[in-house]
C-alpha cells in the first residue's frame, strides 16, 4: 500500500478488504515516523588460507605404437 511516497506492507493479521482508510493512514504515519530503513552492509567473506598440496606427478608409461605392415593382396 502506498500514498505515492511511502510504501507500507499490510500486516498478516489484516486483509486489504478489511483495511479502513483511518487504519491505512495510521500505518503510513507509523512508517514515516520510523524513518528510512538502514542500508544493508555486506560482510566481507574471510578468505581461508589453504596450503596447496603439491600433487604427486604420475608417470605414465608411454605405449610404443606398433605399425601394422600394409599387406598387398594379389588377386
Amino acid at each position: 500500500m502506498t500514498d505515492g511516497e511511502t510504501n507500507v506492507t499490510v500486516p498478516r493479521a489484516e486483509t486489504v478488504e478489511d483495511l479502513t482508510a483511518e487504519r491505512a493512514y495510521e500505518l503510513l504515519a507509523d512508517k514515516r515516523a520510523k524513518g528510512p530503513a538502514p542500508k544493508r552492509t555486506r560482510k566481507t567473506a574471510t578468505k581461508k588460507t589453504t596450503t596447496k598440496k603439491t600433487a604427486a606427478k604420475k608417470t605414465t608409461a608411454k605405449k610404443t605404437a606398433t605399425k601394422k605392415a600394409a599387406t598387398k593382396k594379389d588377386s
